[in-house]
């Protein structure tokens, strides 16, 4: 981890009422001898408004399949309408 000190003032604007993003990752019971490699993984996906980061993430290990993972994302709304999603905590299995 590095640190390295800002001024808050050179923010533009602070959202009070984050809304998060959460997917929850799991495979299918794999038959014995078969390559997990071979086996893709599905996911469930959830907004969550009205709780801060450490709800989320209470929800999120709370809510994980068993043998499953998640991955917590801040939904940011662009000025164009779009939706960039910055990941905050969790690991996405797709992408190890």
């Amino acid at each position: 981890m590095r640190t390295t000190p800002v001024d808050e003032r050179n923010s533009s604007r602070e959202e009070n009422n984050p809304v998060f993003w959460v997917f929850l990752w799991s495979r299918p019971q794999l038959p014995e001898g078969t390559d997990p490699a071979r086996i893709g993984w599905s996911n469930e996906s959830h907004e969550l408004t009205g709780c801060d980061v450490h709800q989320a993430i209470a929800w999120a290990r709370a809510s994980t399949p068993e043998n499953g993972v998640y991955t917590l994302h801040l939904a940011h709304e662009e000025i164009d309408g779009a939706t960039t999603l910055i990941r905050i905590a969790g690991t996405e299995p797709t992408r190890e």
